[in-house]
């Protein structure tokens, strides 16, 4: 009842109660550490110096506020409070997020409690938006549930409400399919071009909001070579230039970089980070290379089951999901295997998959109920194991 007196829809209820649970666990955890000794920082860099300059000492913010102060959070700290360097590798990292850092703290006084306030307002939006994408893809209300609580209990899901881009990128992208989806395409098209300037992989929403106009005001379909004519007689409705605004930002972004001589993106990741860019097909074969050659911590068997685990959902979902969307997930992929040089067996593959959102559409509509708590169980043990991990500088994707 006080739900409709609201205007609250019950699946929305949900998303809420989920968002509450894993930033109370997340603050439960945070603080139980600062409680502890400092953990020895596995990274130790001039960036973490620059960053710890802009943490408050006070009580409050040593128990849950700077325990949250860990790895590429000082990246965007530092970019937030004093912007680019063209030598200290911050070329590598996207402007939006920080950005808003820097605004919201203008306000706050406080850069990291405003990193998080803006991730974690990203992530309740996170749990909304792909909730109404679940039920826009056709689902039951209860297995749009289901795919909800099954992204909230992902292993790494946790970097949601961390001071991350996770959240703020996959608010944007699940904005643009909602868009794209109601036929807005200016709107899709600009929330597009946002999540580019969050993540590098928002220019792959370019193709996938073409292909959703082409279906959509052309009536495309790949298969039938009579649609051809329809799609170039639909291409007199501009509406479709909207798809190209992510492709656009990233295109703006490396030439606002290349005059403000402030670096390249790929030729940064290589040289501070030892990480070369190479093809899709290229990565997967150093990839297999590594997993017959390479020694193994413990992280590595972490990123390989979150991609054996998705790739299996994808494979099951090119029957159950929208084409588009399946498309979309493969893109995603064959981009993270373009870091074909990382420092282990997988490049933070186990985080990457958050983006990866189609795959939890299939894992909401897994039929056999105690199959599905079967995994949200493992799941999400693993999450609190790897989140402690996080806290303590021992673990990071």
């Amino acid at each position: 009842m006080a739900a409709k007196q609201w205007g609250i829809k019950r699946g929305w209820l949900l998303c809420i109660a989920l968002f509450l649970l894993l930033r109370l666990t997340a603050s439960f955890l945070g603080y139980t550490a600062a409680l502890g000794p400092a953990p020895q920082p596995l990274s130790n860099e001039p960036i973490n110096a620059v960053a710890e300059t802009l943490l408050r000492q006070d009580n409050f913010s040593h128990h849950f506020i700077n325990i949250w102060k860990r790895w590429d959070t000082d990246w965007y700290l530092k970019i937030a409070a004093f912007g680019y360097d063209p030598n200290d590798g911050t070329a590598a990292y996207l402007p939006l997020y920080p950005w808003l850092t820097g605004r919201l703290a203008s306000l706050t006084g406080d850069f990291l409690f405003s990193a998080l306030l803006i991730s974690n307002l990203a992530a309740l939006a996170v749990f909304i938006l792909f909730y109404e994408v679940a039920r826009t893809e056709g689902l039951p209300s209860d297995q749009a549930g289901a795919a909800v609580i099954s992204l909230a209990i992902f292993p790494s899901a946790f970097f949601l409400i961390a001071a991350y881009t996770d959240s703020v990128f996959l608010a944007f992208t699940l904005g643009a399919w909602l868009a794209a989806r109601r036929r807005r395409w200016v709107l899709a098209g600009i929330l597009g071009g946002f999540a580019t300037l969050t993540r590098l992989q928002g220019s792959l929403l370019t193709p996938v909001l073409g292909l959703l106009w082409l279906r959509e005001i052309a009536g495309f379909r790949l298969l039938e070579p009579v649609t051809w004519r329809k799609a170039s007689a639909g291409f007199r409705n501009l509406s479709w230039l909207a798809s190209l605004f992510p492709a656009l930002t990233f295109v703006g972004w490396n030439l606002y970089l290349k005059a403000a001589r402030l670096g390249n993106i790929t030729e940064t990741l290589n040289s501070h980070w030892g990480i070369r860019t190479v093809l899709p097909w290229t990565g997967v074969r150093l990839f297999l290379e590594r997993l017959l050659d390479t020694p193994r911590v413990f992280v590595d068997y972490i990123d390989l089951g979150s991609l054996a685990f998705i790739l299996t959902l994808l494979i099951f979902g090119l029957r159950r999901l929208d084409p588009t969307l399946s498309i979309y997930a493969w893109l995603n992929l064959a981009l993270f295997f373009m870091r074909g040089t990382p420092p282990h067996l997988l490049d933070s593959f186990s985080r990457y998959m958050l983006a990866v959102f189609p795959a939890f559409l299939v894992m909401g509509g897994i039929p056999n109920r105690a199959a599905r708590f079967t995994l949200w169980a493992g799941s999400f043990t693993l999450q609190l194991f790897l989140l402690m991990g996080f806290l303590d500088w021992r673990w990071v994707a």
